[in-house]
């Protein structure tokens, strides 16, 4: 999908607005062009850190052994998240792990921490904070034989992950971040922004940016700050963490993409990914948002093949995820 992306992108410099997991702009990196990326969360600017940004510095063995050293901490998941969302040992590890990561310089500081975030949704269904509590209690009340009898294997293999050491995980994960780091000698920023007010700044400040490319939340699918907020707030070490990233999942998202187009001329080129379900009516038809760049521009509807979920459509309305659209907008 991120190669099919970046063959629509031109010139030297890409300014990923809605960065998410940083695919695409992991992608405008390997392909040589500066990359500004940009996201409102926190668990983002992570990734853009160390991935985008860091061009050498990897995960050493020491690194990750470095996490299990004690630590006198705040113990916030122990205290906030036992036995809904972890059991007791992975949360004392996860207090002094984090605490750990925290006290190491950028960009370590943030591969560490990129490397706990993958080794915490490793132990989750699904990615998923919304289930897990009773596999939880179960394994509290030593149950852990029941529970992978009566578990499928794709639920066994994270009760598995999380009754074992986590050492032999976090390598293996550490192999995975460290595949991500390379040099493409530019000056690579990340940005935790607002996407209206970081437009309007990069303009201010003269930019130079050649392509522009906007992957935003889809309308109608799961909020992120909603599916994450557990881990953001682990992230953040706080309870109530709120990410105002809703203006592209209300009633009005027309409106505010147009906001984003407008905000946006001064960058010649424009990719713009969004998905549509036509069995539900759920997202955003592709001439639909057509429609608004074209007040802007001239731009190219193309539909890929590319299976994804809105709001866990498949199972709410027994639509296969193959009847989804992933469609781009390409101005010319």
């Amino acid at each position: 999908m991120a190669e099919i992306i970046a063959s629509h992108f031109q010139g030297e410099t890409l300014l990923d607005v809605f960065m998410g997991g940083g695919s695409v702009s992991l992608k405008g990196k390997k392909v040589g062009m500066r990359v500004l990326a940009n996201d409102i969360a926190y668990r983002s600017k992570i990734i853009g850190e160390a991935l985008i940004k860091n061009q050498t510095e990897k995960i050493t063995e020491e690194d990750v052994y470095s996490l299990f050293v004690f630590n006198e901490n705040a113990g916030f998941i122990q205290k906030n998240y036992v036995p809904q969302i972890f059991i007791p040992q992975v949360a004392e590890f996860l207090d002094m792990a984090f605490e750990n990561a925290r006290n190491r310089e950028s960009p370590k500081k943030e591969l560490l921490l990129l490397l706990l975030t993958k080794y915490i949704l490793s132990l989750r269904q699904y990615g998923a904070f919304q289930v897990g509590r009773q596999d939880n209690e179960m394994l509290i009340e030593n149950q852990e034989i029941e529970l992978l009898e009566m578990a499928s294997e794709s639920r066994g293999k994270k009760v598995r992950y999380n009754i074992s050491h986590p050492l032999p995980l976090l390598l293996k994960l550490k192999d995975q971040i460290n595949y991500g780091v390379f040099n493409n000698g530019k000056e690579n920023e990340v940005y935790q922004m607002d996407c209206f007010e970081l437009l309007e700044m990069l303009k201010e400040k003269g930019n130079k940016i050649d392509t522009a490319y906007f992957d935003s939340p889809y309308f109608n699918s799961t909020v992120y700050s909603a599916h994450y907020k557990i881990l953001d707030e682990i992230l953040e070490e706080k309870r109530g963490v709120e990410i105002d990233d809703k203006a592209f999942n209300v009633k009005d998202t027309l409106e505010n993409f147009e906001r984003l187009f407008s905000l946006s001329e001064w960058i010649p080129k424009w990719v713009i990914s969004m998905g549509y379900n036509p069995a539900s009516d759920a997202g955003i038809k592709g001439e639909e948002l057509l429609s608004v760049v074209q007040k802007f521009r001239d731009a190219d509807l193309y539909e890929m093949e590319h299976s994804w979920a809105i709001n866990n459509i498949a199972s709410k309305t027994g639509k296969r995820q193959s009847e989804n659209v992933e469609y781009l907008i390409v101005t010319k």
